[in-house]
């Protein structure tokens, strides 16, 4: 004869989980988590794929972040000699000019322009193309290095 008892679901009426533990989700398999693997990436998982994006660019440094180079072509040097000379930055010898780049913060001379003034320029590094015009116009260059 077969024992006759009340099933577990009449017992366990108005507790919610049906004894499966906390309301996360209980006995379920993967309706739990929101589905397997790239289940709802498209949808509901949308948030953690984009934080996991944006979590993979964090931490790029440069390869020196310390080297800074500020360049200014020799042409533009040339052509505003006047106004340096007016502003106190730059200062007139004879029939030349002479200006320290370093005490303005300019770091490096580039050779783009025209030069017709005699310039004598101190400063951290030049290219071979400012050098030469620089110095076919009657000029001088003073090369400073940074550990002085």
């Amino acid at each position: 004869m077969t024992v006759r008892r009340p099933k577990k679901v009449r017992k366990q009426r108005g507790s919610r989980t049906h004894g499966y533990g906390r309301i996360s989700g209980g006995h379920r398999k993967s309706g739990q988590r929101g589905g397997k693997g790239g289940a709802g990436i498209k949808d509901h998982k949308r948030i953690t794929r984009i934080k996991a994006l944006i979590d993979s660019q964090k931490g790029f440094t440069a390869p020196n972040p310390n080297l800074t180079t500020r360049a200014i072509n020799i042409g533009d040097i040339n052509r505003q000699i006047e106004k340096l000379v007016t502003n106190g930055m730059a200062t007139k010898e004879g029939k030349g000019f002479k200006i320290n780049l370093t005490e303005h913060g300019i770091t490096k001379v580039m050779g783009k322009g025209l030069v017709t003034n005699a310039l004598q320029i101190t400063v951290e590094n030049i290219t071979t193309k400012a050098r030469e015009k620089i110095e076919t116009a009657g000029g001088k260059v003073i090369l400073t290095s940074e550990d002085s």
